[in-house]
């Protein structure tokens, strides 16, 4: 059996993942994309609480248990079925998102040997073989995010010390999560498009 290849997209709010994904999608139209939290109908409804201001002020503890629910849902359902049939699986976000926002945003060092015990059951083997880890300064991904015609999250309205301690926290931590390819996304879109297909093309040979 051959399995197949994990990649994960990572960066702090307004970092371009989504948008990189969706170009992705078009050049890898085989590979199983997916979100974290998310992916599932269980992780969807996660996603949508913790995304809301309806968890505001959430216990950092409580925060994380419901991320990594979500994530043992999305790894059982998804990505370990679809890595087992030998396909491509694109996520934006996995782990190293829980160690940034919820270890250094939140400020709480002491969960990360909790978080990294959690994370063995959690991920069944299904370690990423490579994280893509598109990187802005705070200042120039909160500007993107309020940009937006959407809804800002409540973690778009974090303050920007927040914004700052993530970005710590994924640059510190990415080699952790495969092979750690650091995008400078400030750069032009396609310039950002250009080294990210180069990163894949590299963990697809």
């Amino acid at each position: 059996m051959i399995r197949g290849k994990f990649i994960i997209l990572e960066g702090g709010e307004g970092s371009g993942k989504t948008t990189v994904g969706e170009r992705l999608k078009l050049e890898f139209p085989d590979a199983v994309y997916t979100q974290d939290p998310g992916g599932t109908p269980l992780g969807e409804h996660i996603r949508k609480i913790l995304m809301s201001d309806e968890t505001k002020g959430i216990d950092v503890r409580a925060e994380l248990l419901l991320f990594l629910a979500g994530r043992a849902e999305l790894v059982g359902k998804v990505i370990r079925p679809a890595l087992e049939n030998g396909k491509l699986v694109i996520s934006n976000r996995f782990g190293l998102s829980s160690i940034a926002y919820q270890v250094y945003g939140r400020q709480k060092p002491e969960l990360l040997e909790f978080f990294r015990t959690a994370s063995k059951i959690i991920t069944l083997g299904c370690e990423p073989d490579a994280c893509v880890l598109l990187d802005v300064t705070p200042e120039t991904g909160v500007a993107r995010v309020h940009s937006r015609p959407e809804e800002p999250t409540r973690f778009d309205n974090e303050t920007l010390d927040f914004h700052v301690r993530v970005r710590e926290g994924l640059l510190k931590h990415a080699a952790e999560f495969g092979t750690p390819f650091v995008i400078d996304a400030e750069k032009p879109l396609e310039d950002v498009w250009t080294e990210t297909m180069n990163a894949v093309q590299s963990v697809l040979r």
